[in-house]
């Protein structure tokens, strides 16, 4: 089978770079994803990848002028990549990815015009460079599935339009016309979370709901537990950030530390929080086998988005599994995409108000220290068992061979 394949995924050296420049958790998610996919993809003899990797990042001159001329490096010892080149100017930038979609779709095509076990697979939706590909994938009559990770309609949100150069906020109601447009004309949907059917698929197109994949490439040995609960990922007030770090001031346990990892718009509240309570240690943005030491380490991983936002419908947190395999026990809201079958590997609250939060914080830790461990390795053992790299693209794999040959 010939996949034809834009995203993320990129080489480990590339990736280290801009990862550890841009200091973005949400692209590195993205990069985890698909590099625990392509992986997955890699233990098939019988697929055949063409791998292509846009890089987004800011216009010029606050990003590059010109990024990946003839940029063509290995992944895994197996796939070749080969890197999108960027014009990275407002307006041409766009026109750019369009013709590139357009161009390399139709060249890849013909040169597999005889094989019917083809399809065109993204990760993401990236308007300019998908309808290029739309395009040339109707000419050839070759069906596309997209992975949606999470919706493309974030570019609704309010501080992403405050950013906007000038001429894309005047153009931004035809553009989401043209996000919608695309995101409801793939053949197949495969999506993080069950609720996002009913925004990109009104059609009623083939999907599956998978919520991601864990990659099992860190150490998984057992290490001395400290008392102290963690947070890491985007460190965003629309993400309960706030309501966690006031719940844990009102502990008085001067014992008990809250490790914070990753960026985003309270980093600057919380470097005063340190000043003032010590207890509360800010690393930063670190490398994820760093992380996951540190989260081996804790006693208690926590996540607390307000179930009533309608977001979390829409978007399954990307530290779940990495949380569940840590083998620590992991206390959450009980948001919406969030499986039924997941809860029993949990501690759940139904509320993201502080009080809910503290609450359940003292009821964890005052647990026997048998439970806690008791469950941080049934939620280690679902993960690795249900969610890894073979398990989870092999169910891809055969949800594409359908589609082909439906």
């Amino acid at each position: 089978m010939k996949i034809l394949y834009f995203g993320s995924v990129s080489d480990d050296e590339w990736f280290d770079e801009v990862s550890s420049k841009k200091n973005i958790p949400s692209q590195v998610a993205q990069y985890m994803f698909e590099k625990a996919l392509i992986s997955g993809f890699s233990e098939n003899e019988n697929i055949d990848l063409q791998l292509y990797y846009l890089y987004q990042e800011q216009y010029y001159p606050k990003g590059g002028y010109l990024r990946f001329k003839k940029r063509i490096k290995k992944f895994n010892n197996k796939y070749l990549v080969r890197y999108l080149s960027n014009l990275n100017l407002p307006l041409i930038k766009e026109i750019y990815c369009f013709f590139q979609g357009l161009f390399l779709t139709m060249k890849w095509g013909f040169e597999n015009l005889k094989n019917d076990q083809k399809i065109i697979l993204t990760p993401f939706n990236y308007t300019p460079l998908s309808l290029g590909v739309y395009i040339a994938s109707k000419v050839l009559r070759i069906k596309r599935i997209n992975i949606f990770t999470d919706l493309s309609s974030d570019i609704m949100n309010t501080k992403r339009q405050k950013d906007m150069p000038r001429f894309k906020k005047y153009l931004l109601p035809f553009y989401i016309k043209l996000v919608e447009f695309v995101e409801h004309n793939y053949d197949g949907y495969v999506l993080f979370t069950k609720p996002m059917n009913d925004r990109v698929n009104p059609s009623g197109k083939p999907y599956i709901v998978m919520e991601g994949i864990f990659n099992n490439d860190l150490d998984l040995s057992k290490v001395t537990k400290s008392r102290s609960i963690m947070y890491a990922g985007t460190l965003a007030f629309e993400y309960g950030v706030k309501n966690i770090l006031d719940a844990f001031e009102e502990i008085k346990d001067n014992e008990l530390e809250l490790w914070l990892f990753g960026d985003g718009d309270m980093r600057e509240y919380i470097e005063k929080l340190v000043l003032r309570d010590k207890r509360v240690k800010y690393f930063g943005f670190k490398p994820r086998a760093v992380v996951f030491e540190y989260e081996k380490k804790a006693s208690l991983l926590i996540n607390a988005r307000n179930p009533e936002d309608e977001y979390t419908m829409y978007s399954f947190p990307s530290k779940t599994f990495e949380y569940m395999v840590s083998g620590t026990p992991f206390l959450t809201t009980n948001i919406k995409c969030i499986p039924e079958k997941y809860l029993k590997y949990l501690y759940i609250i139904d509320k993201s108000d502080i009080h809910s939060i503290k609450k359940g914080i003292e009821v964890i830790l005052a647990k026997p220290d048998w439970e806690l461990d008791e469950i941080g390795k049934r939620a280690r053992n679902f993960i690795l068992e249900n969610k890894n790299s073979s398990v989870q693209s092999k169910k891809i794999v055969d949800f594409i061979f359908g589609i082909i040959n439906r």
